[in-house]
């Protein structure tokens, strides 16, 4: 038997080359390692389930000390409750001042203190004046309050039914990948299941456009009519499928709005929204229309190889919960909170607090300071613009990096689903070859399969280290854990 390749797992070391069945050849006839066409799930191969097991093992045993070592950095800083305080109070004012103070914070506060310093030197002083220029709050309270209130509240109400969506488009995703390439179908001893199924070469033939030369031979070169089935390659189409669809949609995701005030008033907004819809819709229907029907047809595949219409049809059930999340995501996408409230509160944030001037006047003249009558009026409005911005952050919910509350699909689709996907076919191909997603699906599999060039695993080594990073990669322990992996080899991937 040749020996396997070693594979990785996204920045994941290698940790072992021997596989359980070199080491024992009892083994030999059972065991779907020797055959590179095809493997099982079954239970009963127990050198096939302790390999997985142990690697499992071992990485838990790695995950238990990155825990401690986590837990033991929280400590070392929450020891003291007086620092833990200043340090939430500076974080504070400094997260305020990057993300809440805009152009329209500043404008505000400048008409307001315009505003004040007119009124306070225009106003009669003195003691024999009757003049009084305090001003109802009623105006402010339900002109800009309340509607900025209401706008928050529908606008996280949105990021929730988002993040629900998201979670099942995920879940759901892992889901058809793991039955598609483990689910078996045998029924002892009457059928093989996966191991049992073979190609019809006179129907492969007969579709195929491209006859190879070794289509019609086994991997052993007996029957022209019992190829086994490449499961492998199986995986790796429905894999490719599943990882292409995920990036489109957070490429879909994490387009700018074309719902905003600008892009319904102007020329200019109108033509920039319709480039950002129509390019947006495009993504969105060559996913739902072309990706989801191509994974379908993958599902058609496990069916006709032999797989039972009650566990196809659970998937299929999962197809819809795939294709059902994704429109979730694009009506929320596409569709805002109110428009007329958003006006309200860019508007009267940026206006309503100049116009409060005499108030703000008169604080200063009863207390014979001006400094805190402008005090009080920029506070006002920086609240009320602060609000304003809290509202504008959260109305897409969907971000392609850090926001305060929005969601990051790009961390959410682009590494993590990746990496789920990736440990998930390491575990049930433990031998299989390094997986390189290819720039088209069209070369997925099928009759234009290759192997890779050094080339293209070094291009496409890189592109995962840049591109599917975790915002929250700490190197200083991921070396840390690397190093671990090499000292303590084991069975793994």
């Amino acid at each position: 038997m040749p020996e396997s390749p070693t594979t990785t797992m996204g920045g994941m070391k290698p940790m072992t080359s021997e596989s359980p069945v070199d080491s024992d050849p009892s083994a030999a006839d059972t065991s779907p390692l020797l055959q590179s066409m095809a493997t099982s799930t079954s239970p009963y191969l127990h050198k096939v389930t302790q390999h997985r097991y142990k690697f499992l093992h071992e990485r838990q045993i790695h995950n238990n000390l990155l825990e401690s070592n986590a837990l033991k950095e929280v400590a070392s800083h929450s020891s003291s409750r007086v620092f833990v305080f200043l340090w939430d109070v500076y974080s504070s004012f400094a997260l305020f001042g990057m993300k809440l103070i805009s152009l329209s914070t500043i404008v505000g506060g400048v008409l307001t203190i315009g505003s004040i310093l007119i009124a306070y030197y225009l106003s009669p002083q003195g003691p024999d004046s009757m003049w009084d220029g305090n001003i109802s709050t009623l105006l402010l309270s339900f002109a800009t309050v309340t509607p900025l209130i209401a706008s928050v509240q529908m606008a996280f109400a949105r990021r929730e039914t988002a993040l629900k969506a998201l979670s099942k488009y995920r879940s759901s995703m892992y889901h058809i990948y793991m039955a598609q390439a483990s689910w078996d179908w045998s029924e002892c001893p009457k059928k093989k299941g996966r191991r049992g199924c073979v190609e019809n070469m006179d129907d492969l033939k007969s579709v195929s456009e491209e006859i190879d030369e070794h289509i019609g031979t086994t991997a052993g070169g007996d029957d022209a009519n019992s190829q086994r089935i490449d499961w492998l390659d199986h995986a790796d189409t429905l894999l490719c499928q599943l990882i292409h669809l995920t990036d489109n949609l957070c490429s879909y995701l994490a387009l700018p709005t074309s719902s905003r005030t600008h892009h319904r008033a102007t020329k200019i907004g109108d033509k920039e929204a319709k480039v950002l819809a129509f390019t947006g819709r495009q993504i969105f229907a060559l996913n739902t229309a072309g990706r989801i029907f191509m994974i379908s047809q993958l599902t058609e595949a496990c069916k006709y190889r032999g797989m039972p219409g009650n566990e196809a049809s659970r998937i299929r059930q999962w197809e819809q919960y795939l294709s059902n999340s994704m429109e979730d995501m694009r009506m929320i996408k596409e569709y805002r909170t109110p428009q007329s409230l958003r006006l309200f509160g860019r508007l009267f944030s940026i206006f309503l607090p100049p116009l409060y001037a005499t108030e703000f006047a008169q604080i200063a003249i009863n207390t014979g300071s001006i400094w805190l009558g402008c005090i009080i009026g920029v506070i006002t409005s920086l609240g009320l613009n602060a609000l304003f911005e809290c509202v504008k952050q959260i109305e897409d919910p969907f971000a392609p990096g850090f926001t305060f509350d929005g969601i990051d699909v790009n961390e959410e689709l682009k590494v993590l689903a990746y990496d789920e996907l990736m440990i998930a076919r390491c575990i049930i191909f433990p031998d299989a070859e390094e997986f390189v997603l290819k720039e088209d699906s069209y070369f997925c599999g099928g009759t234009k399969k290759r192997k890779p060039t050094q080339d293209e695993l070094k291009k496409y080594k890189s592109e995962v280290a840049s591109k599917r990073k975790t915002r929250h990669y700490c190197e200083n322990w991921a070396a840390h854990f690397d190093n671990l992996s090499e000292r303590q080899p084991g069975p793994g991937i």
